[in-house]
């Protein structure tokens, strides 16, 4: 008798297992993804450079920089919500799209909104994020700015 609510999970856990290990690399990284921009809005530093597999490099309008270790991403984004639109209040993403580039490697092209604390508009971007599987587990290595579409 006691076997049976066993029996029972396994039957209803598997499929849920199998689901999980069979999503495809694109729901993994628009997960991954979702998660960061989360992170992003909550200011959770710690979470954020969590996602970045480092080293990194960032190339904005301005340049490209390389970010050795954690602690550098980390002040990196400090320093980015130091100097974010005034009244910066959180972010949505407009659209993702994400190609794959190799087994392990793929691109996610992301439009974004900053928005106020009014809801209004403050700021429209796009970035385009590398993100690779070394590890078993997708992380991002590269941010690149891009022009709006």
């Amino acid at each position: 008798m006691k076997a049976l609510p066993l029996l029972f999970l396994l039957f209803v856990s598997t499929p849920a297992l199998a689901n999980q290990n069979s999503a495809s690399p694109e729901a993994l990284i628009e997960a991954k993804y979702r998660q960061y921009i989360r992170d992003f809005i909550a200011k959770d530093y710690e979470a954020i450079a969590g996602h970045f597999n480092p080293p990194i490099q960032r190339t904005n309008f301005e340049g490209s920089v390389v970010l050795q270790n954690t602690g550098e991403i980390k002040r990196m984004y400090q320093n980015v919500m130091a100097n974010i639109q005034k009244g910066y209040s959180y972010s949505e993403v407009d659209s993702i799209d994400i190609q794959s580039l190799s087994r392990s490697t793929y691109a996610a092209s992301v439009s974004f909104t900053r928005y106020n604390t009014k809801d209004e508009a403050i700021f429209e971007g796009r970035s385009i994020y590398l993100f690779g599987n070394q590890s078993g587990e997708w992380k991002m290595f590269s941010m690149i700015q891009a022009e709006r579409e």
